[in-house]
C-alpha cells in the first residue's frame, strides 16, 4: 500500500459513531492473491469489547477485531439515484403486511403481532414498525409468551440494507441471542 507524504492513514471513528455509515480499512491475515488489507463499508451496528460489526448494504454483518482496524471514518450516504419519490421501508412494509394478512394480529405499542397457526414465518412473526412501547427486553418477553401461548416459536421480521431500514434492531436482538435463519428480499 502506498501512503502520500501528505496523507496517513487514520481511524477517526469511535463507539460514539455506532449507527452511522462508515468506511474501515482492516488488515487480513491470507487474502485471496496475498492482499493484507480489506475495506468494509456500512452502517457500524456495534464495537463491544473489542469487536466492530458492521452491516452492509446487502445485510450482511461483517466483525472487524478493532486491534486490526488500519482506518476508519465516517462517511455519507450513498447518492440518490434520479429516479421518482421512493417509498421508504417501513411504508413498504405496511402496504406488503396488508396483502398478507394473519388469522390473528395484535399490538404492542407500533408492534403488530402476527399468527396464522404457523402457516409462512412472515404470517407468523412481529412485525417491528417503530416503538414497542416498553423497554426492548420487557417487549421481547411479550414476544416470546404470546407466540408460546399459540404454540409458535417467536421470530421477527427485520429489514437490512436500506436507508431508514433496522440495522439497530437487528443488533440489539443478535446480542441478546437472536439468530438470523432466513433471508428475504422486497422487490418494487
Amino acid at each position: 500500500m502506498e501512503i502520500s507524504a501528505a496523507g496517513r492513514l487514520e481511524v477517526r471513528i469511535t463507539t460514539a459513531d455506532v449507527g452511522k455509515r462508515v468506511s474501515v480499512r482492516s488488515l487480513i491475515e491470507h487474502g485471496p492473491s496475498g492482499e493484507k488489507f480489506t475495506d468494509t463499508v456500512g452502517v457500524l451496528t456495534s464495537w463491544d469489547n473489542g469487536v466492530l460489526r458492521i452491516t452492509r448494504k446487502s445485510g450482511e454483518g461483517v466483525r472487524i477485531a478493532e486491534s486490526a482496524l488500519v482506518a476508519g471514518k465516517v462517511v455519507p450516504s450513498a447518492p440518490a439515484r434520479r429516479r421518482g419519490p421512493s417509498a421508504s421501508y417501513e411504508e413498504l412494509a405496511r402496504v406488503s403486511a396488508r396483502a398478507w394478512r394473519p388469522v390473528e394480529s395484535e399490538r404492542l405499542g407500533e408492534w403488530e403481532l402476527r399468527a396464522a397457526e404457523g402457516f409462512t414465518r412472515r404470517a407468523n412473526s412481529v412485525l417491528p414498525l417503530g416503538d414497542p412501547g416498553v423497554p426492548l427486553d420487557d417487549a421481547l418477553t411479550a414476544v416470546r409468551r404470546w407466540y408460546a401461548a399459540r404454540g409458535l416459536p417467536a421470530y421477527v421480521q427485520t429489514a437490512t440494507g436500506a436507508e431508514g431500514a433496522q440495522e439497530l434492531l437487528c443488533a440489539e436482538l443478535e446480542r441478546r441471542g437472536w439468530v438470523r435463519e432466513v433471508t428475504a428480499e422486497l422487490w418494487t
